[in-house]
């Protein structure tokens, strides 16, 4: 499923490597400083909705080091 992607500098791909939208609301973002992917699609997390302060699992797996590479793909 390809997203249509804004016009942003520092857009980002998700782990599907799919464009994303960061307008919609089936995007989220990972809440730790220095994430290397920064914006998800909710489905490829496995989420359904958009929890408070997120943490994607490439930063949980980083023992609390700001940022985490993206190596659960």
């Amino acid at each position: 499923m390809k997203h249509k992607a804004i016009e942003v500098q520092d857009q980002g791909d998700c782990i599907c490597e799919e464009e994303l939208d960061r307008s919609t609301d089936n995007v989220i973002k990972c809440r730790r400083p220095g994430c290397e992917m920064q914006w998800y699609h909710l489905a490829c997390v496995k989420l359904q909705q958009k929890p408070c302060n997120w943490t994607c699992e490439a930063c949980k797996k980083s023992d609390g080091r700001q940022g985490g590479k993206v190596a659960w793909r």
